[in-house]
């Protein structure tokens, strides 16, 4: 069991090719929020310094108030528990200002050393309007097709982490715990990249309960 719902399509890293900038499933990078326009189309790495005026993209910050998005009302990162009612999730991201469109690509990524990474498994979903603006993707190939909308994928994907979690000997040592005093349980979270482009991120994750 790979974690990814089996409803969504996900498509490689590398596509599409020929990209004039990070390929949309290069997940490494974070778009900033912003714009983007009467810049450059190719930004790397997107997480760096960005361009500082109104119709641009927009300097990340770790200050709450600062990290901000200055030409929008909504956006953010939220942290949820496992056990989340799908309702409870549905209303919080559309609080955040998630499309829900089924018009998206989405990729999907392991990590290597979840104590480092501090995640699981992530799912990357890009609007199909920031393709080309955001990416310089110039599509070619048929896009997949997909039938959950933006906000749906979200929660089959909690869905699919259950079950592929759900043994907590699993988790143990994921992030650290010493199988006693601290141990493993599932988590996740939601970062919106960049609302004015749809381009989203949720992932699992372990956090340690404490006797």
């Amino acid at each position: 069991m790979n974690g990814f719902p089996d409803n969504v399509t996900l498509s490689a890293i590398d596509w599409p090719p020929g990209c004039r900038g990070l390929q949309p499933g290069e997940c490494r990078f974070f778009v900033p929020q912003g714009f983007g326009l009467g810049v450059p189309s190719i930004i790397t790495p997107y997480s760096g310094p960005a361009e500082s005026t109104y119709y641009g993209f927009h300097e990340q910050s770790a200050h709450p108030f600062l990290n901000g998005p200055l030409t929008e009302s909504t956006g953010g990162t939220l942290y949820f528990d496992d056990n989340v009612a799908f309702e409870s999730l549905h209303a919080a991201l559309e609080l955040m200002g998630v499309y829900q469109t089924l018009d998206y690509v989405a990729f999907g990524e392991s990590c290597t050393d979840s104590k480092s990474e501090r995640y699981l498994d992530q799912m990357r979903l890009v609007s199909r309007i920031a393709l080309e603006p955001v990416f310089g993707a110039t599509i070619t190939d048929p896009k997949p097709q997909q039938t959950l909308n933006i906000l749906e994928a979200t929660a089959a994907f909690v869905s699919a982490q259950k079950q592929k979690w759900n043994d907590s000997s699993i988790l143990a040592g994921r992030a650290g715990g010493d199988g006693d005093w601290a141990k493993e349980s599932l988590a996740f979270g939601f970062h919106v990249e960049n609302t004015y482009w749809g381009i989203y991120r949720v992932w699992s994750r372990a956090w340690l309960v404490t006797k």
